[in-house]
């Protein structure tokens, strides 16, 4: 990830829009290993999403990252309407769009899968890695501890049904559950690998000021680990 991946920049996406039903698609890459970005509350065009998703899918994958919340929506962290919003999206309300996104993928050639996801995003990453053909599963700056609090779900139990490999990238100020020792290591065990970014806050991977060498470090590091765990794991 370079200066040309700034929010501001003039980077040209290399991935096309497609559309299924009501639920647009960017779809970037070829091939049969699938990974699904999902991304977190800035939605579609959140910060430097769609250059990481280029990023990934020039190592061979095919990338599909959908718009769940419909026509660009977003949201910010500081709206009095964030828990609502995060309540209006329970998995089972998001379960018709997952099976219209794996049926999109298999048409395109895809046999095995993997997923990732930014923030409120790595709760999707949680719910997939419990499916059928899933193989890797990764959460940068993990929202889904709250966010299943907030939502009623038993993070305990959602960690039980995961199947796969996992990859946490936490940030120093994360929740403890995707910390090392956290409830994720102690359900999921040899399952999950923990990697450590105290210099980083949460969202850094997607929205961090990468003209700051240290953001721009721990980006590039991120992505290079999230590249090579899909690469062993799929």
């Amino acid at each position: 990830i370079n200066a040309e991946y700034g929010e501001n920049s003039e980077y040209k996406c290399k991935g096309v829009i497609e559309r299924v039903d009501d639920l647009d698609l960017y779809v970037v890459g070829s091939g049969d290993k699938c990974v699904i970005w999902n991304y977190d509350i800035f939605g579609f065009d959140g910060g430097r999403t769609r250059q990481c998703v280029d990023l990934l899918a020039s190592h061979g994958f095919l990338v599909i990252l959908p718009d769940y919340y419909r026509n660009g929506f977003f949201i910010a962290p500081t709206d009095p309407g964030l828990m609502d919003h995060i309540k209006n999206f329970p998995y089972s309300k998001m379960e018709s769009d997952v099976s219209r996104i794996l049926e999109f993928a298999r048409r395109k050639g895809a046999t095995t899968f993997g997923s990732i996801g930014t923030c409120w995003g790595s709760y999707l990453v949680v719910k997939m890695s419990a499916l059928p053909g899933f193989q890797a599963g990764i959460s940068m700056h993990p929202s889904h501890p709250p966010m299943m609090m907030l939502l009623g779900e038993s993070e305990e139990e959602a960690y039980k049904q995961v199947h796969c490999k996992q990859l946490f990238l936490s940030a120093g100020n994360d929740h403890e559950n995707v910390f090392p020792g956290g409830l994720g290591e102690k359900v999921m065990g040899d399952k999950l690998k923990i990697e450590m970014f105290p210099d980083m806050c949460h969202g850094w991977v997607t929205r961090a000021d990468i003209s700051e060498e240290k953001n721009k470090r721990d980006v590039n590091k991120a992505m290079n680990l999230s590249i090579d765990f899909f690469k062993e794991n799929m």
